[in-house]
């Protein structure tokens, strides 16, 4: 471990471990011998959050670095500590602060030429800029979506707290910019029951620490990964809501996916008001025995813990009257749980979300990773050797899955966007598992709750599906408009159960006050992102042109110029083009605060005709 007292430290050392070890940055960041902490403990979220941001802006750092020999300039080669160098490039450059805390020899290389690591990073800003992309193409800004935890409240107090939660936000932030009606509408999601979606700015303050999600009435989940357990639950229409049964979710800690399927199954299973309520022995109290029993494995203890901490957070007890399903954790490997068991005899479905290469995470930090390492060959066999491990990974416990002499229905779903992770392993499961029975075998079905999902699986290629094949896959793509992160969704039936399934389409979205998301903070991000881009661009421009003019101009006056007047002229050409970035920055927040106008009053003409 390298010593160093600068307030960046630990960001650096995190870094390091990730650019040298390769390893994913949440890995690293919660193993407890990671980066010097002591064990047990991890890095705050402010470090987390500045090295993020750093990967982020990674890929241009090393642009600037690479012109008029400013590597050489810092001593980029000879430095030891190149995360620490890396953040302290991305705070004097792109941090909220544009400056350098603490002290330190790395810090002094940087300042002395910082003018022209300035001035190289707003060259290639616009560049890009002009280009069509922004610092870093692989950015992307989504809406915060909310499910709503129906097992502790529901969608219209829940979406009210957070209606006044967003007002009072947006009038104490002092940017007038906030108060409009964009940053302040809250809307429900077109596709999953349940599921609210705010604006991307609200995300600064609706965190772990909020009290709603504290308390377990709301779960921040992003919308594609709540295909898995909707799926589940109403892929095959009414159907699926005629007979309660048990569950399995295979791999389930953190547990986000298994309470969603808790609130889903639920809703579904309902009271049976035919039955007499027991009463317990030595007391009065009614004894409501849960109707469908889930049971969540996981392999690791450290993930099991969480698992079952979050399902005492986000699922009443089972003999509470508020809820009819129980959630059973168990810390067991999945490939090793036994279909014959007696225990399982009940359950008709499994949910299989494994582990995956995660590429689907628009904004992952190892995403951002991948893409500045794109053109290196080494790294893309190394990548490529791990893809195809995890697919068979993936492969034997799908199979596994449908193992289970009782099982009608599975799901199986990555994060990932890779062919050799989602076709591939459905094709390979699909040819691979017989039965003796040709009505007991298995087949893809389109899940009724998403047939108005317009993107598809792919078809031919690694997997080698039909075209058939392949529409009854769900894929989900955050770099193509679907504001949402990448993400694969299967759904396996018996073919027995196929033909009793639902023909007629099930309204999953409840009638609401709501209203439904239309991309309404996609159209505003669109907006207000070109009009900052061309008037950065052009108030580049001018910086640029105003420095080169100053250089030519101090090229004529030649060495008959004194180092006073030097000097004098240095400290004016410096306080003019501080004006000139204060007066861009000025006209930018009001072209903003003029734009968001604009929308809300198309908007409102709009819903007026």
């Amino acid at each position: 471990m390298i010593k160093n007292s600068s307030p960046y430290h630990e960001a650096g050392a995190l870094l390091n471990e990730h650019l040298e070890k390769r390893r994913g940055l949440k890995s690293i960041a919660f193993d407890a011998h990671s980066s010097g902490k002591k064990k047990g403990t991890a890095p705050d979220k402010a470090t987390y959050a500045t090295v993020c941001k750093t990967l982020q802006h990674l890929a241009i750092i090393n642009e600037v670095l690479s012109h008029d020999n400013l590597s050489k300039s810092i001593g980029f080669e000879s430095v030891r500590n190149k995360g620490l160098l890396y953040v302290m490039l991305y705070e004097l450059l792109f941090g909220k602060y544009k400056s350098i805390r603490g002290g330190g020899k790395i810090k002094r290389q940087i300042v002395k030429n910082e003018k022209q690591l300035r001035r190289e990073a707003e060259v290639c800003v616009a560049k890009r800029h002009a280009a069509g992309g922004g610092d870093d193409k692989t950015v992307k800004i989504f809406p915060r979506y909310i499910r709503v935890n129906t097992l502790f409240d529901n969608l219209a107090n829940v979406g009210d707290m957070l209606k006044k939660d967003l007002v009072a936000t947006s009038a104490t932030t002092g940017d007038e910019s906030t108060t409009n009606e964009t940053n302040t509408s809250i809307y429900v999601d077109a596709h999953v029951p349940d599921l609210l979606v705010l604006p991307p700015t609200s995300s600064s303050w609706l965190h772990p620490d909020h009290e709603l999600v504290k308390s377990g009435k709301i779960v921040l989940q992003d919308k594609s990964s709540c295909f898995s357990a909707l799926v589940l639950a109403h892929g095959l229409g009414e159907l699926t809501s005629q007979q309660p049964c048990d569950y399995i979710d295979a791999c389930s800690a953190p547990g986000n996916k298994t309470s969603h399927l808790a609130a889903l199954v639920h809703s579904i299973v309902g009271y049976d008001t035919s039955q007499p309520e027991k009463k317990r022995k030595g007391n009065n109290k009614i004894n409501h025995a849960p109707k469908s029993t889930i049971f969540a494995c996981e392999r690791s203890s450290s993930r099991f813990n969480v698992l079952q901490e979050r399902m005492r957070q986000l699922v009443p007890p089972s003999d509470s009257a508020a809820n009819n399903v129980e959630v059973v954790p168990i810390h067991c490997d999945f490939l090793k749980v036994d279909p014959a068991d007696p225990k399982f005899a009940n359950v008709r479905a499994i949910l299989l979300d494994p582990s995956c290469s995660g590429s689907g995470i628009v904004n992952s930090p190892d995403r951002w990773m991948e893409s500045i390492d794109n053109d290196d060959n080494g790294v893309q066999q190394k990548d490529m050797k791990r893809i195809k491990s995890l697919s068979n990974f993936q492969l034997v416990a799908l199979k596994h899955a449908m193992s289970f002499p009782n099982v009608d229905r599975v799901v199986y779903s990555t994060c990932s966007v890779h062919d050799e992770e989602n076709e591939a392993v459905v094709s390979k499961a699909l040819s691979e598992v017989s039965t003796d029975d040709p009505n007991d075998g298995w087949e893809l079905f389109a899940p009724v709750c998403l047939e108005h999902w317009p993107r598809r699986g792919r078809e031919g290629g690694v997997g080698g599906l039909t075209n058939d094949q392949a529409q009854c896959l769900i894929r989900c793509d955050g770099q193509d408009g679907d504001e949402t992160n990448g993400f694969f969704v299967s759904f396996f039936v018996r073919k027995k159960l196929v033909c009793d399934a639902s023909s007629g389409t099930r309204r999953m979205i409840n009638d609401s006050l709501i209203p439904i998301y239309a991309g309404q903070f996609a159209d505003a991000c669109k907006n207000v992102a070109s009009t900052s881009a061309s008037l950065e661009h052009h108030e580049t421009s001018e910086v640029v042109e105003l420095e080169d003019n100053n250089s030519m101009q101090n090229k004529n006056i030649g060495e008959s110029s004194s180092g006073i007047l030097n000097d004098k002229s240095a400290k004016k050409r410096e306080k003019k083009l501080a004006w000139k970035r204060k007066q861009a920055q000025l006209k930018t927040e009001r072209m903003k605060r003029k734009e968001a106008i604009s929308i809300t009053a198309a908007k409102d003409s709009k819903e007026g005709r």
